[in-house]
């Protein structure tokens, strides 16, 4: 994970691959022989050092810093905190805080129509807080492709399969976030049909 974000922050070319195909190859790669090197501590202490001293255009302007990295940044910090079940025993009962959540919930909202294309048949997502109640709201993130132009253009175009059903996902937002980033046996999201 260190390997990656040094990547992403200090070498554009390689992390590519992350957003395309024909470059992911290269990037996987370059990712494992960077994580090699760090396997040792003195060098994982350096790669620290390294990914926060790395301040690349991007990252220099706050808004589009906190645009592009910040809900990564909290799924990576996630990532460690749930990783192994040694870390999830020692992280149970651990609640992020009303401000945390209510930042990733507008986070989320803007960005969540990125994660939708692999619902075909309509995505809602309901932010609910520790209790259950739903405190932050209902966000359509995409109708169903027979109900909107526009889900119908993307469907032609991304051609997931369709169910039949839309999907709303409830949860407290940071839940929300990991299981649309693809961490959906570490996120704690009901899913209703």
């Amino acid at each position: 994970m260190l390997a990656h974000l040094i990547l992403r922050e200090t070498r554009p070319d390689v992390a590519a691959g992350v957003l395309l195909p024909p470059l992911a190859q290269r990037t996987e790669t370059k990712t494992e022989e960077l994580a090699e090197e760090l396997s040792d501590g003195q060098a994982f202490s350096h790669g620290l050092s390294r990914f926060e001293a790395a301040r690349p255009l991007i990252r220099r302007v706050e808004a589009v810093d906190e645009t592009t990295n910040f809900l990564e940044y909290l799924v990576h910090r996630e990532d460690v905190l749930r990783g192994s079940p040694g870390a999830l025993e020692m992280n149970a009962g651990r609640e992020a805080d009303a401000d945390e959540q209510s930042a990733v919930w507008r986070a989320l909202s803007r960005r969540a129509g990125l994660f939708a294309k692999n619902y075909p048949d309509g995505l809602t997502m309901v932010g609910t807080d520790s209790d259950g109640s739903p405190t932050y709201g209902t966000k359509v993130v995409r109708q169903p492709s027979d109900e909107s132009r526009v889900s119908a253009v993307v469907q032609k175009v991304v051609r997931a399969p369709s169910t039949g059903e839309s999907v709303t996902l409830t949860g407290e937002p940071l839940e929300l976030m990991m299981y649309l980033f693809g961490r959906r046996d570490a996120a704690r999201v009901d899913i209703s049909y």
